[in-house]
């Protein structure tokens, strides 16, 4: 587990091993409400860590739908049954259909809650006492969303699959659109300050200035 403290912000990073694939917890300095981003698979790990904090989960945000950003959602909602499940809404139906969030393929099915707030680009939430902006940046799935936090000081990214460190994510999926990927990811992310943190799925995190100056794809 990897933790970064912002002004008044914490991004804990815990990684769950199965897909390498990083889930983030999120909370203001001296709050209990928290906020859950992409659990995957492994969720005793994420449960554990918020029970020995003693926080309160309110939202699970969820950048796209594929089973490795998915597969702790009912785990945490069988505890916390009024934790709020936020996605894009155009991948609505991967959360209920294994052959659309790509576990039918690797032989296991994997389906969760169906979401409760269905998200476009553009939205403005403030959750756990913290404003994010919701962009809308397909080409990894269709619906992919991802998460800005405008902080006073480093602002926050969380991109889920769209964009990694030195890298960017697979464009070979059903819903995938290499054509418009990057033009995506220049648009919604690299217009962002240089200095805003990139956390992404998988993978170091980053900055946007970083990717603008290094990434081959970009």
């Amino acid at each position: 587990m990897n933790r970064k403290i912002f002004s008044e912000i914490i991004v804990e990073t815990i990684l769950s091993i199965p897909f390498q694939e990083n889930g983030y917890l999120v909370y203001r300095v001296g709050s209990q409400d928290c906020l859950l981003i992409d659990p995957g698979f492994e969720p005793e790990k994420i449960i554990e860590h918020i029970e020995n904090k003693e926080l309160h989960p309110i939202a699970i945000l969820v950048t796209h739908g594929h089973a490795d950003h998915i597969a702790g959602i009912d785990a945490i909602k069988a505890i916390w049954k009024n934790c709020k499940i936020y996605i894009g809404e155009e991948e609505k139906d991967k959360l209920i259909d294994a052959k659309q969030n790509l576990s039918a393929s690797f032989g296991f099915a994997v389906t969760v809650t169906p979401a409760d707030v269905l998200l476009r680009h553009g939205d403005q939430l403030n959750l756990a006492g913290i404003s994010i902006e919701v962009r809308h940046v397909p080409g990894h799935s269709k619906g992919h969303v991802v998460y800005f936090l405008p902080t006073d000081s480093e602002p926050i990214l969380f991109t889920g699959d769209v964009i990694f460190k030195q890298t960017i994510g697979r464009s070979d999926f059903p819903d995938s659109n290499p054509a418009i990927q990057i033009e995506a990811i220049r648009s919604q992310i690299l217009s962002l300050p240089d200095e805003t943190v990139i956390f992404a799925g998988h993978g170091l995190s980053t900055t946007v200035g970083a990717e603008r100056q290094t990434n081959p794809y970009l």
